[in-house]
């Protein structure tokens, strides 16, 4: 009795602190930001001349002081940011604070955030400034409404290992290719009034989160389970076609996370090959509680 009180207690409080999580801001343990995999303004008065720290930045993108607009409103450009370093930090958090506005409605096509094997600096990129078989995870943040099902602008999660994927479904807005997709409405933003998307990825879960301060829009997109390497890039992308919008980037605030007690949700292993939404919180009998790393998550 007291062995089945005292495991009850222990689940008591890992399960509170998971639903703090997924209910309101993160229980996750903040350091200071890393600056060496961080990128923040001001950008020509500080960095200009010697370039930006451990960023390199190209394609159609232009660097004003106070933010990086990675595509003008014109027709086929693209442009990136890259971090120059490997990610060496088991779990982070990355805050990016955009703004993607035009002139017309609709815009398109949107922009992505990355954490990749490879950089890619060429223009042209087909999957929003990037390329079709990238190796890692982008989060997609997707404007153009191509199905006709009027839920864009939206978020989507694609994970892709061992370049086994090059052909995603565009035409259906990524809907069958995504681990992870919910609607949010970011066009309109602007340097003056901002949208923000947190990811975090900790303990083999990569959660995101969206924002839009001023008018008080908070929108926890979902989690999914996933084992990352480290080693790899962050980086973001942008494109236009023949619908246009600007891509600007005001900053990329970078995190090492840790959490104090290990909580994890037994999310299926199918759900990484099959199209799936995490959302919610889940039931008691799927939550795992260990002291030690996961050996069970997939490895790629």
């Amino acid at each position: 009795m007291t062995l089945l009180v005292l495991v009850f207690s222990f689940m008591a409080i890992c399960t509170a602190s998971a639903l703090a999580s997924h209910g309101g801001e993160s229980t996750l343990k903040r350091t200071s930001i890393v600056y060496h995999h961080s990128l923040v303004p001001p950008y020509l008065s500080d960095w200009w001349q010697e370039g930006i720290p451990h960023w390199e930045v190209g394609g159609d993108a232009v660097v004003t002081d106070a933010f990086v607009r990675l595509t003008p409103q014109q027709g086929s450009r693209s442009g990136w940011a890259w971090n120059t370093l490997p990610n060496d930090m088991k779990n982070w958090e990355l805050k990016v604070t955009f703004a993607v506005h035009g002139k017309r409605a609709p815009g398109a096509d949107g922009l992505a955030i990355w954490y990749v094997q490879d950089v890619f600096r060429k223009p042209g990129g087909v999957l929003f400034g990037y390329r079709n078989d990238f190796k890692g995870v982008g989060v997609i943040l997707d404007t153009y409404d191509n199905d006709g099902l009027r839920d864009n602008p939206a978020v989507n999660v694609l994970a892709n290992f061992n370049e086994q994927k090059s052909r995603w479904q565009l035409e259906r807005d990524l809907r069958d290719d995504a681990m992870l997709r919910c609607q949010f409405d970011y066009r309109q933003t602007t340097p003056e009034d901002p949208a923000e998307i947190t990811i975090t990825y900790n303990e083999n879960m990569l959660s995101v989160r969206l924002r839009i301060r001023r008018r008080s829009i908070d929108v926890p997109c979902g989690e999914v389970y996933l084992e990352l390497p480290l080693g790899y890039y962050f980086g973001i992308t942008a494109s236009t076609g023949g619908v246009v919008d600007n891509h600007d980037i005001l900053s990329i605030e970078t995190e090492k996370e840790r959490r104090t007690t290990q909580c994890h949700w037994n999310t299926s292993i199918a759900s990484l090959t099959n199209a799936t939404e995490v959302s919610g919180v889940p039931k008691f009998a799927n939550l795992i509680v260990s002291d030690d790393d996961d050996d069970t998550a997939p490895r790629y």
